[in-house]
């Protein structure tokens, strides 16, 4: 008869192969959702009747929600500058698509991501207006994509604005110190581990810094001007990083009009001289193993960061931080 010890060594090794098992059928089925969902372009959304029109002209609601970040192999969720674009990119190859809604309800992100989505908003609205509907958030980054648009629409009660930039850069000396953790470092330059979070940072690294912040600064303030009209000195004046409510940001310029879904709806089929178009949103489809985040091992790092203030991968952001 086997000991105790032995039958409890044949369930962790049986557990053990289980979990082991699950993990392998799920990887497999991760690396071919892509021919389940499809892989061209737009395949991995469903278009879906939010509001039926009389006509067969569509508004597209493309929806921005949560932080904005990059991710060009597209194998996120969210508001990623590959999912916008690519639904920004089957809205434009839709010949009944007259026009569309930007939902934005985020408080930015990444500076490149939320450059890439302006980007292709601005040339979209070359073609076709687009109204940029802010929900509770459009801050930053949100901000940043909306100056793209045709038209800006705001709640009264939208919190929007934070012009600006930001990057924050952890340091963990004190509490080092206090746990006796030391780093040594062999570098190449003076400079080479500049950011690192075991030291306190020197004055030039500061100032190197500042000038990167200033650059992103400046380009966020070009776009604010360009997609608003605004006078540079001026949209300086009032981006220095504070929030707005929409009807503070009608007053400065910063939005159009104030309103909700069917105020961005009637402007966009008026812009677009459709008063019978339908609205119509895109529905992410879900592969068959989506949502095994149990499976992984990389979640509980990532909440802890988020729990201590940082970032996913340094650098600057478009991004409110309260």
């Amino acid at each position: 008869m086997a000991s105790k010890g032995a039958k409890r060594a044949w369930l962790i090794i049986g557990t053990l192969v289980i979990v082991m098992s699950l993990w392998i059928v799920a990887l497999f089925v991760s690396s071919i959702s892509g021919g389940i969902s499809g892989g061209s372009a737009g395949a991995n959304y469903d278009e879906v009747l939010v509001e039926e029109g009389a006509s067969a002209d569509k508004i597209v609601m493309i929806n921005v929600i949560g932080e904005i970040f990059s991710d060009p192999e597209g194998s996120a969720s969210g508001a990623t500058d590959h999912n916008i674009i690519e639904q920004l990119e089957r809205a434009t190859e839709d010949p009944n698509v007259v026009g569309l809604i930007l939902n934005v309800d985020s408080p930015g992100g990444g500076v490149l991501a939320s450059d890439a989505i302006y980007n292709k908003v601005s040339e979209v609205a070359e073609d076709m207006p687009v109204v940029s509907l802010m929900g509770d958030t459009a801050a930053s980054g949100g901000y940043y994509i909306s100056a793209g648009a045709t038209e800006i629409v705001a709640h009264r009660f939208t919190w929007t604005g934070s012009i600006g930039v930001i990057a924050m850069i952890p340091n963990f000396t004190e509490a080092a110190g206090k746990l006796g953790i030391g780093m040594s470092v062999i570098k190449s330059g003076a400079l080479k581990d500049i950011g690192s979070p075991f030291r306190e940072m020197t004055d030039q690294e500061r100032q190197l810094f500042q000038t990167l912040i200033d650059e992103a600064y400046g380009g966020f303030v070009k776009v604010v001007a360009d997609g608003r009209g605004i006078p540079e000195d001026r949209v300086r004046e009032i981006a220095d990083g504070r929030i707005y409510s929409g009807n503070q940001a009608k007053e400065i310029g910063l939005v159009d009009r104030l309103g909700d879904r069917d105020t961005a709806f009637d402007r966009a089929k008026r812009l677009a001289d459709s008063a019978d178009a339908s609205l119509v949103a895109y529905q992410p489809v879900r592969g068959l193993f989506e949502g095994l985040g149990f499976l992984g091992v990389s979640g509980a790092a990532d909440e802890i960061k988020s729990e201590l203030g940082i970032s996913r991968k340094p650098g600057a952001s478009y991004l409110w931080i309260p």
